[in-house]
């Protein structure tokens, strides 16, 4: 099947990921209201699900006054979903650092929000990706042009890693980069809890040597957040 949806203005998937029952959902942005939903001013965010089948079994939408984008989701094992993304406003009564800043939203599988974390600096930084583990925890991937929770900038965009528990509280925060651009893309975890972030350099990270233009990138943490 092939499923379509969107509204009279720009509307645009950026996610998509399923549960262990076979449910799809994607993320992504839209400048108008889906399925009833009510835009909040500019570019929202919105969570749909599917099941199977391709029936829509709700569309949930979330944004402020100014642009918010979702980026990147993924589900746990007890059927929760986690939205990531950037945002120029104060989500859910959030303050915002002073520009792009980093969000993540859990919901359960009703579309019933659960909790609303954002992060960031006075510098642009944004939630590219995101994962989960086997013990519920999430982590977050992306870029920052500042100094994330008391971390140092290396010259130019950053990539980091953040952990949260299940709870929303925050665990620890790393960030990695050169004199050059470096963006944190794309997270994963493996069965005995280490995370691997990958994404793109443009210069030599950790003593490797740049190839003349952007690299590919791979850098391994354990659940500690130790490389």
């Amino acid at each position: 099947w092939t499923k379509q949806l969107g509204t009279s203005s720009i509307d645009s998937g950026s996610g998509v990921i399923t549960d262990s029952s076979g449910n799809i959902y994607v993320t992504g942005s839209t400048k108008g209201g889906l399925d009833g939903n009510t835009n909040s001013g500019e570019w929202d965010i919105f969570l749909v699900k599917y099941n199977s089948f391709g029936t829509k079994q709700w569309t949930k939408q979330l944004g402020t006054s100014s642009i918010d984008s979702g980026s990147g989701v993924i589900t746990d094992s007890s059927g929760n979903i986690y939205v990531t993304g950037s945002t120029k406003g104060g989500l859910d009564g959030n303050t915002n650092s002073g520009e792009w800043d980093i969000f993540l939203v859990k919901y359960n599988s009703f579309g019933t929000k659960q909790w609303t974390k954002q992060l960031g600096t006075s510098s642009e930084d944004d939630g590219n990706g995101v994962t989960t583990d086997s013990s519920g925890n999430i982590y977050v991937t992306g870029d920052t042009k500042g100094g994330l929770d008391g971390n140092t900038n290396s010259g130019e965009t950053d990539i980091f890693l953040v952990k949260y528990n299940s709870s929303g509280t925050k665990q620890w925060t790393k960030q990695l980069g050169t004199s050059e651009p470096d963006i944190g893309y794309d997270v994963t975890t493996d069965s005995s809890g280490n995370i691997y972030v990958t994404g793109f350099t443009d210069g030599g990270l950790d003593g490797n040597t740049n190839s003349g233009e952007w690299d590919i990138f791979l850098v391994k943490y354990n659940s500690f957040g130790t490389k």
